[in-house]
């Protein structure tokens, strides 16, 4: 069993308000969560107007499946969100 997580810290560009924050970030949970099958959540800046980090983590049976999973992850936020995305960190279990 492989256990691979990754801790996702951005800016969203057109937040004024937590309102706005929280509807991009909540929006960004629940589309991948139900699109790729991961544990996603909010982990930490869940204060600040303009910035977020979601915690995202797969379990699999191989290094290169789970690595697979995230990495479409990390493509399809970047793609479907504007967000800015200056830091990435990945652990492996």
């Amino acid at each position: 069993m492989v256990i691979i997580g990754m801790e996702l810290m951005f800016r969203i560009d057109d937040s004024y308000s937590l309102k706005d924050k929280r509807s991009v970030v909540k929006s960004m949970i629940h589309k991948m969560h139900r699109k790729f099958n991961i544990s996603i959540a909010e982990i930490d800046k869940q204060d600040m107007l303009n910035q977020g980090v979601i915690g995202i983590s797969v379990v699999g049976n191989a290094y290169q499946q789970c690595h697979t999973v995230l990495d479409r992850v990390l493509e399809e936020i970047e793609e479907t969100y504007a967000i800015e995305v200056y830091k990435i960190e990945r652990v492996e279990a």
